[in-house]
């Protein structure tokens, strides 16, 4: 399934002027945007949109101009899409053998990529997969990827510095990678005791619809 949706980006620039460090004023606004009310600002949502005008208000309120065009909201095309799980399946065959798996307890799949409607390719695990020439690191040296779907963990070498860790960990940075090495998607595996929310909590929100900026010239996970 697949909607189009807006997404309202608050832009401003400092126009000159000094804010009061103020932790109760501070804390006001924490209160404000996360209240039940918000019911979580749900991109493209009435709450998502009444948050952001609060902000816009406090920016004017603060004397900062608007950076883009037209004020402080600025349009932002998405594309929207969610997974029919009574109409998917998912399953690891071995030496012949199928293995269906649950979308609920063994994997989730990512509906912020365009997905094709049905994909069989071998798995190749790559480790952490990164390539950082900075640390003359080649994760991917001697893998052949070619047609496959680059299985990675989804963590990054401790030794590296945080700066590299960020860069390239990242998902985009990641496909960008393996796409050039071939490959035509990717599995990550979380680390269950480093994994910032537990399993059994994310997969209940797999369902949801998730989005992807609709102009396809800011897309890193084409292909």
């Amino acid at each position: 399934m697949r909607r189009s949706s807006v997404l309202l980006l608050v832009v401003a620039f400092s126009f000159g002027v000094t804010l009061r460090a103020d932790g109760r004023k501070w804390w006001s606004h924490v209160e404000a945007l996360a209240s039940d009310a918000m019911a979580g600002r749900l991109t493209g949502s009435p709450e998502h949109k009444r948050a952001a005008e609060y902000v816009a208000k406090q920016f004017e309120d603060a004397g900062l101009e608007p950076a883009g065009v037209g004020g402080y909201l600025q349009p932002v095309k998405l594309k929207t899409r969610r997974i029919v799980e009574a109409q998917s399946s998912l399953a690891l065959v071995r030496d012949g053998k199928s293995e269906p798996l649950s979308f609920a307890e063994d994997a989730n799949v990512g509906m912020r990529v365009d997905p094709a409607p049905s994909v069989k390719a071998p798995l190749v695990f790559v480790g952490y997969g990164l390539n950082v020439p900075e640390q003359n690191l080649n994760g991917l040296q001697g893998l052949n990827l070619k047609g496959a779907i680059a299985v990675y963990v989804n963590a990054t070498p401790p030794s590296l510095p945080g700066p590299l860790q960020a860069h390239f960990g990242s998902a985009g940075e990641r496909w960008k990678t393996y796409k050039a090495a071939g490959a035509i998607g990717t599995i990550s595996i979380s680390n269950p005791r480093s994994m910032d929310v537990p399993w059994a909590r994310s997969t209940l929100a797999r369902t949801q619809p998730q989005m992807a900026l609709a102009d396809a010239s800011l897309d890193e996970t084409g292909g």
